[in-house]
């Protein structure tokens, strides 16, 4: 079925913007009432010496950018297009309130800044204001905070449907009758981000599932409400960098087209409206903006498309309802491992640390990590992978990012790095799930055992409650944080220090949530360098 297209808002436009151009003015004005906004300014692509900025207003009017710099203030002035891929839904009718319309998209592209440092901004739009800063990619021998998280699966019902499943784990005295989480995923997910913000991270990457159903347009405005919006402005800040996960495949349950090619595609246009991320030269045009390599500091991070592996429906596939789409295959032979292998190659040269990011973790506990054709096999798994892993291992890949199976999990093996001198040397291969960002809270899936699990909250982090009240343990909504930190001394090492983090819920006697604090999974790994 075709996209269908408002009249009113003209043609079909291309996901290259105009780049606006820098003019000079005088002081920035403080913030004001932000309806104008449909989305509030947001970082995007950062690199030493430039930045994009992104905002979605209602009206066609051209805003207004103000950015101090040390030379003086500058003005920028937006051009701004209707964001057509924004479109309602062509296959059903969105339940809820009706389709807001096509917003319009503003793009600004900042240079010739200088690396390493913070500016501030004011975006001046339709009589409102919104500030904030943003700071540029750093020297490869700078410090780097980044934090990780997946499967915040934003909806509207988010906040009106019951907690999710809570499966108690072994080891806990929870008490009879708990059989759900102890606050909404609303919640979860804003407590979650205000946490992020209050560590002041450099970037931080969303390793798919966004959103609940990517072709509806009512689940993206949920998540810019966290991200730039009435719940949190983190994104105003700091730069997100995402993976596509199933859900952004999806057009929606039932009529709205599930996991139909027409809309997945039309599901994955949406995401690709939003962020504006590296180029990776893809010759099938379809599967630029799908994956990508970001160069920051003294990182090297490359984000996977594990949306749908070939052949269909086999197990080197990593979701048997989607054929047909646009997804870019990951096995060998594909344009997509070809492209990993040679990035991987330039990377071990010239970062100190490499991170690979993809949704469908590779070794996992969870329901999508049940083995092609087992008992309980979700169609979904992110098993095929594994197929990655000689490339990880050759070039010196320190740790991987997935979500997908909704948990707190680290898994790690041995394996050999082939170093550009020729020789080898033996290293310890990292992948998490980090699918705990505002969604599921699930255990582990019967029948089958994960070989290399280091650490799993379900298992290993035992509750302990007195009375109503849950005083520590337990599974809970979080992210990772990764501290990297060059070496104290010319002979020394670099380190990067990977930490689970949980946002514990706070309670009293009588089992109400009072808060939320920081607290840690005793999982803390060091990698040096």
């Amino acid at each position: 079925m075709p996209m269908l297209i408002s009249a009113r808002r003209g043609r079909l436009l291309a996901f290259s913007l105009t780049v606006t151009t820098l003019l000079g003015i005088g002081q920035t004005a403080a913030v004001a009432d932000s309806s104008p906004f449909r989305v509030r300014p947001y970082v995007q692509n950062p690199r030493a010496t430039a930045i994009v900025i992104r905002w979605l207003t209602e009206s066609n009017t051209p805003g207004e950018l103000h950015l101090e710099t040390p030379a003086g203030p500058k003005r920028v002035r937006s051009q701004p297009v209707p964001a057509t891929q924004l479109q309602p839904n062509p296959f059903g009718e969105e339940p809820g309130a009706p389709h807001p319309g096509i917003p319009f998209l503003h793009h600004v592209e900042l240079s010739d800044l200088t690396p390493g440092t913070r500016y501030s901004y004011v975006v001046h739009q339709d009589g409102a204001s919104a500030d904030a800063s943003f700071k540029t990619a750093p020297a490869a021998d700078a410090p780097l905070r980044l934090v990780v998280y997946s499967d915040s699966e934003t909806e509207p019902e988010s906040s009106t449907s019951p907690p999710v499943d809570w499966p108690v784990g072994p080891g806990s005295n929870r008490p009879d009758g708990i059989t759900r989480y102890v606050t909404d995923q609303t919640t979860g997910y804003r407590e979650n981000l205000k946490v992020m913000a209050s560590r002041e991270p450099d970037l931080i990457l969303v390793t798919g599932d966004l959103v609940e159903s990517g072709g509806e347009q009512r689940d993206w405005d949920e998540f810019w409400k966290h991200n730039a919006g009435e719940y949190g402005t983190i994104a105003s800040t700091v730069p997100l960098l995402p993976a596509l996960g199933n859900h952004e495949n999806v057009g929606g349950p039932g009529k709205l087209g599930g996991y139909s090619a027409a809309a997945a595609n039309f599901s994955v246009a949406k995401y690709l409206t939003y962020f504006s991320l590296p180029d990776n030269g893809a010759k099938n045009t379809k599967h630029r903006g799908r994956y990508y390599r970001l160069d920051y500091g003294p990182i090297a991070l490359l984000t996977l498309d594990s949306s749908d592996g070939l052949p269909a429906n086999s197990e080197q596939d990593t979701n048997h309802n989607l054929t047909d789409s646009d997804a870019p295959d990951f096995n060998p032979g594909s344009e997509q491992y070809a492209w990993l292998e040679r990035e991987l190659i330039s990377a071990q040269k010239t970062a100190k640390f490499t991170f690979v990011q993809f949704h469908h973790t590779a070794y996992g506990s969870g329901p999508h990590s049940v083995p092609f054709g087992a008992k309980g096999f979700s169609g979904q798994s992110g098993r095929a992978l594994r197929v990655l892993q000689p490339l990880l291992a050759k070039y010196g890949v320190d740790a991987v990012f997935s979500g997908h199976d909704e948990m707190i999990e680290r898994s790690a093996t041995t394996v050999t790095e082939q170093l550009p001198t020729g020789e080898t040397r033996e290293r310890t291969l990292h992948f998490y799930d980090v699918g705990a960002g505002g969604d599921g809270l699930r255990g582990p899936a019967a029948g089958f055992d994960n070989p290399i699990r280091k650490f799993l909250a379900h298992d290993d982090s035992p509750e302990v409650w007195e009375g109503k009240r849950l005083v520590s343990g337990g599974k809970h909504y979080g992210h990772l944080e990764v501290n990297i930190l060059p070496p104290p001394s010319p002979s020394g090492e670099w380190t990067a220090t990977l930490t689970p983090v949980q946002i514990f819920p706070l309670m009293n006697a009588e089992g109400a949530v009072t808060g939320f604090e920081r607290r840690i999974w005793n999982d803390e790994v060091t990698i040096s360098q």
